[in-house]
């Protein structure tokens, strides 16, 4: 079949690109939204998106127009090269993609050379309880933090996490791996509330540990983020193992950058927005899960005092 004309490429992730420089991979269409492709490999979930969406890690954006299920259905065979992204009936040119490094540790170098431990101030969470507090949605996780109205699975999840919080202030991997696999896969939606919360958590903490407030999280993260994706579906469980490696949206990206920096409330609050408006509750999960990290692990009121609920913010 004639290949349709390439959509050309916005962005990719560099270490999508690393992936796709020695040997093409063979993959399949796992699922076609509007503005998502989401593409099964050996090497990993790799994911299609148009310009309404913000750069996800393993992703290139494009500037296509309409519906990406036009272009792509479920089941379809693909094949990635370094240079192109194709079907049978599509085409997606990666010639003039822009290399963009999607990791915690790249995206933390600007505000790390302006911080030391000995003058390190926390994080101050309220700008993203504000976010939360507004969402108003009755199916998240949010009620986690803000005390608003809870839901069953805010209700299901709230006395597991304590376990979580011990592991990870102790370093036990293989505990904290344990927890995470009793949290995982619960909630609505493609990616269940409870891997979302995770997702920011594991996000925050990649970001501690890079200004120097958590030592080398890599090891618990990947097996909080290993045990976890086993527990859910595959889409969930993939983005779950990006975000054990340190790997994050451009979103998300930002608003670690300004936690960390001289940013005032507005700022911080207006990049908060922009990651809560992810998705149905998706966001706001992720932002409850930064939250609980600063909370639990970087000088919040029960910092060092994991498992004790009735100090809790929540």
């Amino acid at each position: 079949m004639t290949v349709r004309p390439a959509m050309d490429a916005k962005a990719i992730c560099t270490l999508l690109r690393e992936r796709l420089h020695d040997a093409p991979l063979c993959g399949t269409v796992l699922s076609a939204f509007e503005h998502a492709v989401n593409i099964e490999t050996p090497a990993g979930l790799v994911s299609i998106l148009t310009e309404a969406r913000c750069l996800q890690p393993f992703a290139v954006r494009t500037d296509a127009q309409g519906s990406l299920r036009a272009h792509f259905a479920p089941g379809e065979r693909v094949l990635l090269r370094a240079e192109a992204i194709r079907t049978e009936r599509t085409a997606v040119s990666l010639e003039a993609a822009a290399a963009v490094d999607l990791s915690v540790v790249h995206g933390m170098q600007p505000v790390i050379a302006g911080l030391s431990r000995e003058h390190h101030s926390a994080p101050d969470p309220a700008p993203l309880l504000s976010v939360l507090a507004s969402g108003g949605e009755s199916d998240g996780l949010s009620a986690l933090v803000t005390r608003l109205k809870s839901n069953v699975y805010a209700d299901f999840l709230g006395p597991r996490l304590p376990r979580l919080f011990a592991a990870v202030q102790a370093g036990e991997a293989a505990e904290a791996g344990e927890a995470a696999a009793a949290i995982a896969g619960c909630g609505i939606g493609l990616t269940p509330s409870s891997d979302d919360l995770l997702t920011g958590y594991m996000a925050m903490l990649h970001a501690m540990s890079a200004v120097g407030v958590l030592g080398n999280i890599a090891p618990v993260a990947r097996e909080i983020a290993g045990r976890a994706a086993k527990k859910t579906n595959r889409i969930s469980g993939a983005f779950l193992l990006q975000s054990g490696e340190g790997y994050v949206s451009e979103d998300v990206l930002r608003l670690l950058r300004l936690l960390y920096s001289d940013s005032d409330a507005y700022t911080i609050k207006q990049a908060a927005m922009r990651v809560a408006a992810f998705g149905s509750t998706s966001g706001s999960d992720m932002l409850t899960g930064i939250v609980l990290a600063i909370i639990h692990h970087d000088g919040g009121k029960n910092s060092g005092q994991t498992g004790n609920q009735e100090k809790c913010l929540f």
